[in-house]
């Protein structure tokens, strides 16, 4: 994981978060490693970004992938990673990614 390039002590870490997002995605349990807090915490800053991104952004989930099967979970709303593949039963899944993106 490459370190975030323009951050600066004074920011929050939901601002972290959003900076970082604006330049790759992330998966959720990668933001909580780096900010060294449980996932928990890193669910609820994203929660907070998806529902107060600045007007010209979004949040943008990727979907949670089963890495046996290739089962995309594209239904899911949830930030949190499934613990089941429902097709295979498989518990090896791929979390879902994260990004900020600009709106057109």
């Amino acid at each position: 994981m490459s370190e975030p390039k323009v951050l600066t002590l004074k920011m929050t870490r939901r601002e972290e978060i959003f900076e970082i997002l604006k330049h790759e995605k992330r998966s959720a349990q990668e933001l909580a490693n780096y900010f060294r807090v449980e996932l928990k915490w890193v669910i609820e800053d994203l929660y907070h970004l998806a529902k107060s991104a600045k007007p010209t952004y979004d949040l943008r989930m990727f979907p949670a992938e089963c890495k046996r099967c290739g089962f995309i979970f594209k239904e899911r709303s949830r930030i949190k990673a499934p613990t089941k593949c429902p097709r295979c039963r498989e518990e090896s899944i791929q979390a879902p990614l994260f990004i900020i993106e600009r709106k057109i």
